[in-house]
């Protein structure tokens, strides 16, 4: 059991967390309600309001919203930056769909899949305008663009290094977690450092959140590895071992690398370089009865444990009261208990 939910149970206490957790998700539902995403050419809006009115986590605005209430800011100002985050998030799932080629998405067919890969990119270039204009709507909306703008540059950095591992032969583990920093953490930080900013916090305190975001990404994204191949594909929404069959190098095949026998690491070398149009099903049954063998799952649950403590630090040292620090703190332990 890792660090989050050590500490967490359901009684009566936290009925006020999850109470508040229901208003903001429906606060946020109304609003994601009452914006037009429709018009002219059809084509490229449709898949927008095909994509942003699906039923995902909403992980990025409730963090957003979370952190905005945790210093008793203006809910109807952040819910501008909160939907910024969502629209922007879903414009990378579209493009990352076409790139990884992805047939389904939340248990759905992709844009690039229901459409092509032509209207997919418009429309993702538009829900990217959008989310800048969105950003900018409250009071702090330079500051707030900033700040979407340094992490979609981020993001881009992380995902052009997440196609470069897929043809480099020697992929480090510390270049892998970059990558995931880049590619996934920096968007969730980046989601409370936007929450701290129109609440009014401190710089020093916006730091501190954002430095926990970091490190919970990292925890979450390092589940998602495990997720990908140990996870119910009806429940996840993916389908299974899609890493594997993709050749994507996780922090599972590098951990296996470094703890495989030379047999094994030959194999598991080989394996990855065989392509989509082999018996994928064949590949990722030998793959995962590798990373069984040597434990590696277990080893990555050990590095996301890590993870949340310095989570855990870093929202401990925010300058607030215990109390205002809860919600935020048991949405997290939520998270580290996800299937999907």
């Amino acid at each position: 059991m890792c660090d989050w939910a050590k500490n967490f149970t359901f009684v009566p206490s936290n009925l006020h967390f999850m109470e508040t957790i229901k208003q903001l998700q429906q606060d946020f539902a109304d609003f994601l309600a009452k914006t037009n995403f429709n018009g002219q050419p059809k084509e490229l809006y449709e898949p927008i309001a095909y994509t942003i009115l699906q039923s995902g986590k909403r992980l990025r605005p409730m963090l957003c919203l979370l952190a905005n209430e945790m210093f008793g800011g203006d809910e109807q100002q952040a819910l501008w930056p909160a939907l910024a985050l969502e629209t922007f998030h879903n414009f990378t799932l579209i493009h990352d769909d076409i790139m990884d080629k992805a047939p389904m998405r939340r248990g759905m067919p992709t844009v690039y899949q229901k459409w092509n890969a032509d209207i997919a990119i418009l429309s993702g270039d538009a829900m990217l305008a959008k989310a800048f204009q969105f950003a900018l709507k409250p009071r702090k909306g330079a500051e707030l663009a900033q700040q979407l703008g340094k992490v979609a540059i981020e993001i881009c950095e992380g995902q052009q290094m997440d196609l470069n591992f897929e043809t480099l032969g020697d992929v480090t583990i510390d270049e892998y977690l970059e990558m995931i920093r880049l590619k996934t953490a920096v968007l969730l930080a980046t989601a409370l450092q936007m929450g701290a900013t129109v609440g009014d916090a401190t710089t020093t305190d916006i730091q501190h959140l954002y430095d926990f975001g970091i490190n919970m990404g990292m925890s979450f994204q390092l589940q998602d590895d495990i997720l990908d191949l140990y996870s119910d594909v009806e429940v996840f929404g993916k389908r299974h071992g899609g890493d594997i069959a993709e050749n994507k190098k996780t922090y599972l095949y590098l951990k296996a690398l470094e703890l495989a026998s030379e047999k094994d690491r030959k194999r598991l070398a080989h394996l990855f370089t065989l392509r989509i149009d082999h018996d994928e099903e064949e590949k990722i049954e030998e793959v995962q009865a590798i990373y069984d063998r040597l434990h590696v799952k277990e080893a990555v649950e050990q590095v996301i444990a890590e993870y949340d403590q310095k989570a855990l630090a870093a929202l401990k040292a925010v300058s607030l009261p215990e109390e205002k620090k809860t919600h935020l703190r048991n949405y997290a332990e939520l998270l580290s208990g996800r299937k999907k």
